[in-house]
């Protein structure tokens, strides 16, 4: 995707959305009920995001992050609906329990679930809009809570164990895990960086980060000496016609590549995964400056309750206050 297509991204997904919208309503009612009859997973995935560019709180500033992974739980829903029956417009009042405890017993995670159900329930919010249907069969449906702390959901990488993968990067491995741990970039923000975002020869270098789940805003970020030293020793390999600062275009290839370094480092991955390097900046920044403040700014939090969860990370290992009493 080029510069004009990420400023036409947002233009292209209200047009598309608002045909949809201006339909006749019984051509949009029809158009629903044979995508339903017929299975058509790229028309009920089309109708769903139309509902939900039309009518959900954010609208057509929806991030298109959040729009993938609708798509993708949609896409789950269908695929275990119709091996086990389901009438998509007429499903019975139980199938709707039936399938989140289908999902928490296959081993997903109980925020993997929610997110899962939550694009079901998306789905047929659009089809009671395109009047299809008055089915609501994840009206009363609750997934399980999670009985553990945020703090204990995805640990951070050690020090050591950055060191351990930066021995055995590539230099396009290198800036990643640089940009992540050092900088706090997630996942969906290394792909997004254009070599235009990138201020290295200013008095205080950084780069310009689009916001989350926040089309068209960008924020600014500091960069460590050594992510602005590894930046500049990939820059030179990357074709000039290349716009991106990664080749890698989707989160799979992210996550990919960082599982493949960590095996190759002896570095463990489960439960930590790419977003734990973010966690790992975090942590750190915590830690040397104490001020909760200084590690919201650097994570671009809207809310510090979400920085919380690094004061826990910071405070494992610490000896107890009573020990030596």
């Amino acid at each position: 995707m080029t510069s004009f297509d990420i400023v036409l991204a947002p233009l292209n997904l209200a047009g598309r959305t608002e045909r949809l919208a201006r339909l006749d309503p019984e051509e949009l009612r029809k158009k629903a009920v044979a995508a339903c009859r017929d299975q058509d997973v790229a028309t009920l995935w089309d109708i769903t995001e139309a509902h939900l560019v039309t009518h959900g709180r954010k609208g057509a500033r929806v991030s298109p992050r959040t729009l993938e992974t609708y798509r993708d739980s949609v896409e789950q829903f269908i695929a275990w609906a119709i091996p086990a029956g389901v009438q998509l417009l007429r499903p019975r009042a139980a199938e709707g329990f039936a399938y989140v405890r289908h999902l928490e017993q296959s081993g997903l995670k109980p925020s993997s679930v929610q997110v899962r159900l939550s694009g079901a329930k998306a789905m047929y919010a659009a089809l009671r809009w395109c009047a299809a249907t008055e089915a609501s069969p994840f009206q009363d449906v609750r997934a399980a809570r999670d009985p553990r702390a945020a703090w204990e959901k995805r640990s951070p990488y050690s020090d050591q164990d950055v060191e351990k993968l930066l021995a055995k990067a590539d230099p396009q491995e290198k800036v990643a895990i640089l940009l992540a741990a050092d900088c706090g970039l997630r996942n969906s923000e290394l792909i997004a960086i254009l070599k235009t975002d990138l201020h290295l020869d200013d008095e205080h270098p950084h780069l310009m980060v689009r916001g989350k789940g926040r089309a068209g805003y960008r924020e600014s970020t500091p960069i460590s000496r050594r992510t602005e030293h590894a930046i500049r020793q990939w820059l030179p390999s990357l074709p000039h016609y290349e716009e991106k600062l990664l080749l890698w275009k989707t989160r799979k290839t992210v996550r990919d590549h960082i599982l493949g370094l960590c095996e190759r480092a002896g570095v463990r991955y489960k439960g930590r995964e790419v977003h734990g390097l973010r966690h790992t900046a975090g942590t750190r920044t915590y830690i040397e400056t104490g001020d909760i403040l200084e590690a919201r700014d650097l994570l671009r939090h809207r809310d510090i309750t979400s920085t919380q969860v690094y004061v826990q990370y910071a405070r494992r290992g610490k000896k107890a206050a009573n020990r030596d009493w």
